[in-house]
């Protein structure tokens, strides 16, 4: 590493991370395909099936202390809680249920969303 190099501990609102993120997928994700990446609160699934859907799951553990506060914030991102498993929740977004513009355009932004979501710093509550 450089001097003028700095680790990428966090996604940054930035169009070169936005590019990172298309070129992550480009390279990673052909059609019948998919990749998943580990964060430290959650875990991130992409798919792309042979017909052309787009699924990005996100499984969250339950013992997460911002479970709700991610939990909320991905449902507002349009996914929607699919099921529960050994302390678990997954949620999934799929391209099925999106009508605007691109899939693939609008996969990707739902994908870098979702992980400025996930690597967000919690929120610490002073009231109850």
């Amino acid at each position: 590493m450089t001097a003028n190099q700095k680790p990428l501990t966090r996604l940054e609102a930035s169009p070169a991370n936005s590019r990172s993120l298309a070129t992550l997928v480009e390279t990673s994700l052909k059609q019948g395909s998919g990749f998943s990446i580990a964060l430290a609160d959650a875990t991130v699934g992409v798919s792309f099936d042979k017909s052309g859907d787009w699924t990005i799951a996100v499984g969250l553990s339950s013992r997460s202390s911002r479970f709700k506060e991610i939990t909320m914030s991905v449902e507002g991102l349009g996914f929607f809680q699919a099921t529960e498993n050994e302390g678990a929740t997954y949620m999934l977004w799929t391209s099925l249920c999106t009508e605007v513009g691109s899939v693939r355009t609008s996969a990707e932004q739902t994908l870098l969303l979702a992980l400025k979501v996930l690597q967000a710093p919690s929120v610490l509550s002073y009231i109850s």
